[in-house]
């Protein structure tokens, strides 16, 4: 089709498999929205464990991002006052930047030192999975009422001081989501909090704002290499999406705290696998089961 001679390769053989990657999807779409995070950092390490390359996978998740994130925003912005637009555009350019330059980075070392590049990849993503399994977020039981903004001294062009150092750390949240293929909020939400002075609503909501700025970004980079696959990318849109719709309904029903340790558990596996091996993993299962039974 000529739709992929012009954005990319095609990587699904049948309709089953594009069913098969929409129902995964859409299991992350819950996880991700139980806990309040993306699935980025989700997706891309799976893709990568089910054998696509490294570039392809990142590629193919900032473009499913790029929906994901328009998605959220339009949410957002239907509730008032929720989506901080003139911070979002500040920050929104050196993300891009970061996105850019981080999207090339990855494109290089997967070509050029894939071993390096697998390392590096586990090595950014592990703390989150550690985050996960020993400091699990506690669900809250009460909607947080205070959505004002800590205002500070005017800094430089009309801008707070806390405005510019977002902004400036924003760079390096491009560069995380151009160079592992995720959208960045498990990073800038805190950033908006601590640093921007944002209550967690605000943060969120304009974490997302942010992230279709960052996800194009990094997409047009791996576009224009043709390390994406369009294809596996929309059906991956269409069950994260869906997916993310149950997840608020059954965060009232589960135990989050045991769903991130679980889940968190089964990263830290993942991320090993990436960095050193599917089939030493493997062996080392093997030999702990011997050993204990």
């Amino acid at each position: 089709m000529l739709f992929y001679q012009i954005i990319g390769d095609q990587y699904l053989s049948s309709i089953i498999d594009g069913i098969f990657f929409s129902i995964f999807a859409f299991i992350v779409g819950i996880i991700s929205s139980s806990l309040g995070v993306g699935g980025g950092f989700i997706t891309t390490p799976s893709l990568i464990l089910l054998g696509i390359n490294e570039s392809y996978a990142i590629g193919t998740v900032l473009f499913m991002i790029i929906f994901t994130a328009i998605s959220s925003t339009i949410a957002y912005a239907r509730q008032p006052q929720k989506i901080e637009y003139r911070t979002g555009l500040l920050i929104a350019g050196p993300t891009v930047i970061g996105a850019v330059s981080g999207s090339l980075t990855s494109s290089y070392l997967a070509t050029e030192a894939p071993v390096i590049f697998r390392i590096i990849f586990a090595i950014c993503l592990f703390p989150i999975a550690i985050k996960m399994l020993f400091f699990p977020k506690e669900k809250k039981e009460t909607i947080e009422a205070d959505d004002e903004i800590e205002h500070d001294e005017i800094f430089i062009l009309g801008f707070e001081r806390r405005e510019i150092y977002s902004a400036v750390l924003g760079l390096v949240v491009g560069f995380t989501s151009g160079l592992l293929g995720i959208g960045g909020g498990v990073v800038m939400v805190p950033i908006l909090v601590h640093v921007g002075k944002l209550s967690m609503h605000k943060s969120v909501a304009t974490s997302v704002f942010i992230m279709i700025a960052t996800s194009i970004a990094g997409a047009v980079v791996k576009i224009s290499m043709g390390q994406i696959y369009p294809d596996l990318a929309l059906f991956l849109v269409l069950g994260i999406i869906l997916g993310a719709q149950f997840g608020p309904r059954l965060n009232q029903r589960i135990n989050t705290k045991r769903l991130q340790q679980i889940f968190g558990f089964v990263m830290i596996i993942a991320l090993f696998s990436i960095a050193i091996g599917q089939d030493q993993i493997l062996a080392l299962i093997r030999g702990i089961i011997e050993i204990f039974f």
